[in-house]
C-alpha cells in the first residue's frame, strides 16, 4: 500500500458569499500526536456537508473544533483559523458560549440534562431571560416536533429525560439544539432517514 502524500490536496472551493464556516491550515494535536494534519475545507450556506470517512479518521476531532469543544480537553491543542461570519474564532479573546449559540452541535452519544423534558428545551432560554410560559411552551412544542419526538413524550413533559429510550434521549438532544436556532449545528451522530427529513424542514441549515 502506498503512503498517503499529505502534500497532496483536492479541494473544491465555493464563491465567498456562499460561506458560512471555514476552515484554514488546522491542526489538532493531542499531546504529542497531531490528530488532524492543515485541513482547509469550506461549508457552503444552506447546505448539508457530511464528512465521511473510517473510524478514528478525525471526524469528530475535527467537527469539535468548528465549536471550540476541543478547549475542554487538557491536553488538545488547535492551531489554524476557523473563520465564520468573518472572524476567526479560533482566536483566543474569543467568548466560547456565546459563539456556541451561533455553531451548535449533538453529540454521538445522548447527553439530556438530568431535567424534566420540558426543561431540557427551555432551560437555555430561561438562562437567556426567557420568561414568558407561552413562550416557552411554544419553543418546546415546535423543537420536539421538528425532531419528531412531540407525539411520543407530549403527554409526559414533566418526567425525567433520563427515563427516555437512548434513541429519543437523541431525539430530545437535537431538540435541544435546534432550539436555540443556531447558524449552523453539528451532528455527530448518524441519524435514521425519516428523523433527517424532518430536520431538513428546519429553515437552518446543518
Amino acid at each position: 500500500m502506498s503512503k498517503y502524500n499529505w502534500d497532496e490536496k483536492h479541494i473544491i472551493t465555493f464563491p465567498e458569499e456562499k460561506v458560512v464556516l471555514s476552515t484554514k491550515d488546522l491542526h489538532v494535536y493531542y499531546g504529542s500526536n497531531e490528530s488532524i494534519k492543515g485541513v482547509d475545507m469550506q461549508f457552503e450556506k444552506n447546505k448539508i456537508t457530511a464528512l465521511i470517512g473510517p473510524s478514528g479518521s478525525g471526524k469528530s476531532t475535527y467537527l469539535r473544533s468548528l465549536n471550540r469543544m476541543n478547549d475542554t480537553i487538557d491536553i488538545a491543542r488547535v492551531t489554524g483559523e476557523i473563520w465564520y461570519e468573518g472572524i476567526d474564532v479560533n482566536r483566543p479573546d474569543i467568548n466560547v458560549y456565546e459563539m456556541r449559540k451561533h455553531i451548535g452541535m449533538v453529540f454521538q452519544r445522548p447527553n439530556p440534562f438530568a431535567k424534566s423534558i420540558y426543561r431540557n428545551i427551555t432551560f437555555p432560554h430561561e438562562r437567556a431571560g426567557v420568561k414568558d410560559k407561552k413562550v416557552l411552551d411554544e419553543i418546546v412544542e415546535k423543537s420536539l416536533k421538528q425532531a419528531a419526538l412531540w407525539d411520543q413524550v407530549k403527554d409526559d413533559l414533566h418526567k425525567s429525560a433520563l427515563t427516555l429510550s437512548g434513541g429519543q434521549q437523541q431525539r430530545l438532544c437535537i431538540a435541544r439544539a435546534i432550539s436555540v436556532k443556531p447558524e449552523i449545528c453539528s451532528w455527530m451522530s448518524q441519524l435514521q432517514p425519516w428523523i433527517l427529513s424532518r430536520l431538513l424542514s428546519w429553515k437552518k441549515p446543518c
